[in-house]
């Protein structure tokens, strides 16, 4: 059972690298806000989608080995 902390924590960050993307990826440009400010807004959140993706991938990777061993 040592390998469920580390999944489900694997799982929560990815699932919220997911979310965060999606929120990203459907924001339209405002009339009030410039463009640059919604550009930038999508670059934060695509950073900080991958970085969740990638955190919840070596946190499911290391609950997949000490389920192995």
């Amino acid at each position: 059972m040592s390998w469920l902390a580390p999944a489900t924590f694997g799982l929560i960050a990815a699932g919220g690298g997911v979310f965060c993307y999606v929120l990203v990826a459907n924001i339209e440009p405002q009339p009030e806000y410039p463009e640059l400010m919604t550009d930038l807004v999508r670059l934060l959140g695509f950073g900080i989608a991958l970085c969740g993706l990638a955190i919840g991938a070596v946190f499911l990777r290391a609950a997949a080995s000490a389920y192995v061993a």
